[in-house]
């Protein structure tokens, strides 16, 4: 559903936080553009309190030295409903965020802007995603890293890509469109450290999700963003899905629009993913099979049953058996035969065909759902 979006309410004058924080300067209309920004202070941050951030603008209009007034708020919409965007939006919610947002900001800025007047609201920027929950082990890095090998020149004009932050991240930059592929508990992490490490940003809110994700053991959680700016490139998106809609926060605020331009872009990745080299017995593949396989093997006995399967690519078991027993004994060689003779079944395309059938359902997750 939508994370991030920024919305554009036209205004009436100059309004009182402009003048108070004393940004006011003159203005020849005919020439100059005044805008001022409002960033949430620290003071709500300690309390753990979400803002939105605020630019006003005065722009000439016209020929006869009029002004347009414009208010733009950009936000996280599941932080300000839920303090994390791991919980995700339904179309339901559509009424209780606008009347949130207009509360925050009359409680926070003494802005006055009615749910009314947020309704129709020009989006100028928006954040599609999902959280595509895994509960089996699956480390977020192994899929980051089969993403990358996409061939992807010929779909999107790429300005460049980004496989940072350990590869917990694959960013995709274009002129107007933004695809992030990144693990969003390890991101929790690099906030936690520090702000500017991390991919998103008022990740301070989010500690408390990050303490109940660590708490699960199993789970993992791959985070899809597909970030559009501009008016222009947000018609564009939405005619290549079959909408042809006006872009006001209500008509965009819509699951299906969701669900379809994210699997559109998801689609043009993994289509020139190398689907053959993915449960190729690589070392890697071996490890992460065997280990997500056996919940039960620690770090030391996972590694050396993928040596033994790799070992077997080239060698049949009976060489390797004599090996083991002469310099060991039977009797060892037998017990750990008993834990790492089978091949782990080959589970990375499965991985892949999971954010698939994620983004087909566009079920919503709950942090809910996964507390103790």
């Amino acid at each position: 559903m939508i994370d991030t979006i920024k919305i554009v309410v036209p205004y009436t004058s100059r309004p009182q936080w402009v003048q108070k924080a004393r940004l006011y300067q003159s203005i020849d209309a005919s020439k100059e553009t005044f805008k001022a920004t409002a960033n949430p202070s620290s003071a709500y941050k300690k309390m753990g309190i979400y803002q939105p951030r605020l630019t006003y603008t005065e722009r000439p209009s016209g020929k006869y030295g009029n002004l347009a007034f414009e208010l733009a708020i950009e936000l996280s919409l599941p932080k300000l409903l839920y303090g994390n965007n791991f919980t995700e939006l339904k179309d339901a919610d559509f009424q209780v965020i606008v009347k949130k947002l207009s509360d925050t900001l009359r409680q926070t800025y003494n802005i006055w802007v009615l749910p009314h007047i947020l309704e129709k609201a020009s989006v100028r920027k928006i954040d599609y995603s999902k959280n595509i929950v895994f509960t089996d082990r699956t480390p977020v890095s192994i899929i980051i890293s089969n993403i990358k090998t996409a061939d992807i020149s010929k779909t999107y004009d790429v300005q460049n890509t980004d496989f940072k932050n350990g590869g917990h991240i694959y960013h995709i930059h274009t002129n107007s469109l933004d695809i992030a592929f990144y693990d969003k508990v390890a991101d929790l992490r690099q906030e936690k450290v520090s702000p500017k490490r991390s991919y998103e940003k008022s990740g301070f809110i989010q500690m408390d999700l990050l303490e109940e994700l660590e708490k699960q053991k199993k789970v993992s959680v791959a985070r899809m963003e597909v970030r559009i700016n501009g008016l222009v490139k947000l018609r564009q998106e939405l005619k290549a899905i079959g909408f042809e809609t006006s872009t006001t926060f209500k008509e965009l605020f819509n699951a299906d629009i969701s669900k379809k331009l994210l699997l559109r872009h998801w689609a043009n990745v993994f289509d020139k993913v190398p689907k053959i080299p993915l449960d190729s017995d690589t070392p890697e593949s071996l490890f992460i099979n065997i280990a997500k396989a056996n919940p039960k093997l620690t770090l030391t006995q996972a590694m050396a049953i993928a040596h033994y399967q790799e070992m077997l690519i080239t060698h049949d078991e009976r060489y390797i058996r004599n090996i083991a027993e002469g310099l060991f004994n039977s009797s060892q060689y037998k017990r750990f035969k008993q834990k790492g003779r089978e091949p782990p079944s080959p589970t990375q395309l499965k991985t892949l065909l999971h954010v698939t059938d994620t983004l087909t359902a566009m079920k919503p997750v709950s942090i809910d759902d996964y507390k103790f």
